[in-house]
């Protein structure tokens, strides 16, 4: 995987239109966007109670886009003390079945997703209610595997989050990572199977990298930590104990001083 330069960016909406979430009184939430010409990225962003800094989070949509339900999740982060930016890899295009859906994921160019998403970090940074050496990202679906490559050609993320999205399993390809890694998985999802996971946890350590932990749910199905469907997906004990794990891994990887 080619790496990719720091990109220089310019931003829009620095906090100053945040407003109280309605879904979350506790929560403040503002369209933002970053970026400069036809490269200008739009994202939801949600921000903590209080003055800050915040550890930051980019959170990475799946193959629907920057749905409610990817909103809901901001929200969800947010709460939990992380100045969330989901990115608009779809910049502004919607999509309106499983089909669209996937033909619009699958013609994403990667060099600009990992564009995309390094200028989110750089975005976070440049906030001064921001930490800028606790960033991490998570990913859903596809965007759990952009998440990894993200992280891969980052290295100012500092943790990163796979859930059930695709992994690299070519540990020279893992050695410029920084980040450490937790993989959350669907034990009913035939795309990444055991085998994949196991070349996964291999590449990682013979790469050198820290795998925090990868924890398969073998009732459930791919997608099943989405809100939407997410009850038909899994059984409830699956979706709370990923969660757990998650807020626990965020937590110990983004506050340390």
């Amino acid at each position: 995987m080619r790496l990719l330069p720091l990109l220089f960016v310019s931003f829009v909406g620095l906090g100053c239109t945040a407003k109280p979430d309605p879904a979350d009184p506790g929560v403040t939430t503002e369209a933002v966007a970053y970026g400069r010409g036809k490269n200008t990225v739009t994202g939801f962003l949600g921000l903590p109670g209080g003055p800050g800094p915040f550890p930051g989070l980019v959170v990475v949509h799946g193959d629907f886009g920057l749905d409610d339900g990817v909103k809901q999740q901001v929200r969800r982060l947010a709460g939990r003390g992380y100045a969330v930016l989901a990115v608009d890899l779809y910049r502004g295009e919607k999509v309106q079945d499983t089909l669209e859906a996937h033909i619009m994921d699958r013609g994403l160019p990667q060099d600009r997703v990992l564009a995309d998403l390094k200028n989110a970090v750089s975005y976070l940074k440049g906030r001064p209610d921001m930490r800028g050496d606790a960033i991490g990202i998570l990913g859903w679906d596809s965007g759990g595997g952009y998440a990894l490559d993200a992280a891969i050609n980052d290295y100012r993320l500092r943790a990163a989050v796979v859930c059930y999205g695709r992994l690299t399993t070519d540990p020279k390809t893992l050695t410029p990572m920084q980040a450490s890694v937790l993989g959350i998985f669907a034990g009913k999802d035939a795309g990444i199977t055991p085998e994949t996971i196991a070349q996964f946890r291999a590449a990682m350590q013979k790469a050198g990298k820290r795998l925090a932990g990868v924890h398969v749910y073998p009732a459930s199905e791919h997608g099943f930590l989405l809100p939407s469907g997410a009850q038909q997906a899994a059984p409830p004990e699956d979706i709370a104990d990923a969660w757990k794990q998650i807020e626990a891994y965020l937590a110990d990887e983004l506050n340390k001083s």
